[in-house]
């Protein structure tokens, strides 16, 4: 059961020094929301400790972690509560944000799976979360037992599901390997989730959150090149010029055999041209 003390939560500064092995990934991926959208903080942890009671109401019979327990939380969530994916509206910025997801039940593998997770730490459930190729999975330990969710659907899914899933993301000569199906920690997960909503926020042009996101991708791996070069991009669609140009000379400095680099070296000549009418920001 959720401790008071565990529910009164603060927001973290997400950089490169964050332990995210002491924090959990809910905790995590609400501070990035925190930080992106001003969400509060301790309101969503209201809400979620009332998912956690339902929950532990629902599940009260069950005296083992068995997979009994384990369809009757999936029918529980996705039956009566009708969390599910949203097919209409994938891309959007609402189905990647944590706390929208709680609050509409709807949303996209990993926004889901990181509910997901919670859920099932929360009923004493061994699970971890995986990066999988073709979208966030969920790997479930019961017993001798190793099972998969896709918490996009809440299915069981088997071995020969993931990998038709597979080939459906990497063509028809990708196979699954023991490597794929491997857990990925906190950190990989939520750099994943950033990705994510800063896809989304492109998407939908409000490039100054999508900056945001790759401020916080770069505060927790300032080496990474290509997420400098993508910034480098955005800095150019908001006439941020000379700051575009130091990205993408960065990016050619750190990856100079790298295919783009022919029209990074293009979009700087451009830039040495534009620059006399930039704007500052």
């Amino acid at each position: 059961m959720t401790t008071v003390s565990k529910n009164e939560k603060t927001e973290f500064i997400i950089n490169e020094q964050f332990d995210f092995a002491e924090h959990s990934l809910v905790d995590a991926a609400i501070s990035v929301e925190s930080e992106l959208t001003g969400l509060n903080v301790a309101e969503f942890h209201k809400t979620l400790r009332l998912q956690h009671l339902v929950l532990q109401s629902q599940l009260s019979d069950f005296d083992l972690v068995d997979k009994a327990k384990l369809l009757k939380l999936i029918d529980c969530l996705y039956q009566q509560q009708a969390f599910k994916g949203d097919w209409k509206a994938f891309f959007k910025v609402e189905n990647a944000l944590v706390s929208n997801v709680l609050s509409r039940r709807k949303g996209i593998p990993i926004s889901l799976g990181v509910l997901l997770l919670d859920f099932l730490k929360e009923s004493q459930f061994d699970a971890q979360g995986i990066c999988f190729p073709s979208g966030f999975i969920i790997r479930v330990n019961i017993e001798d037992e190793t099972l998969y969710i896709d918490p996009f659907t809440g299915e069981l899914a088997s071995r020969n599901l993931l990998e038709l899933k597979l080939r459906g993301q990497l063509g028809n000569h990708a196979r699954l390997s023991p490597e794929m199906l491997e857990p990925d920690d906190n950190k990989t997960i939520i750099m994943r989730l950033i990705n994510v909503i800063k896809a989304a926020y492109v998407q939908e042009e409000s490039l100054e959150q999508a900056l945001l996101c790759c401020d916080m991708l770069l505060r927790i791996d300032p080496n990474d090149a290509y997420e400098v070069r993508d910034r480098g991009f955005l800095f150019q669609q908001l006439d941020c010029l000379n700051l575009a140009r130091t990205d993408f000379e960065f990016f050619i400095d750190h990856y100079p055999q790298d295919p783009i680099v022919g029209l990074l070296k293009r979009q700087i000549r451009q830039i040495d041209i534009d620059t006399p009418t930039q704007v500052v920001h």
